[in-house]
């Protein structure tokens, strides 16, 4: 399986590269060994409470449609 990892030589170069998922080390540009290095997630949080705003939009949609059709169904 191939994903996006990131490989830092001691040179100071840092690549992003999509890889096998066994993959821990490639060549540098500079001609050393560059390594795989644990890279930052990429997650968006509400400032305020840290909550996933996409779950909690998905979460809301889906609240406001089921009292839609509970609304429907009492008349």
């Amino acid at each position: 399986m191939k994903l996006i990892r990131d490989f830092k030589c001691d040179c100071g170069l840092t690549e992003e590269l999509y890889v096998d998922s066994e993959t821990t080390e490639i060549p540098c540009l500079c001609g050393k060994t560059a390594r795989r290095v644990i890279g930052m997630p990429r997650i968006a949080l509400e400032g305020i409470t840290g909550s996933f705003p996409g779950a909690h939009d998905r979460w809301a949609r889906i609240r406001e449609e089921n009292a839609r059709i509970k609304a429907r169904n009492r008349e």
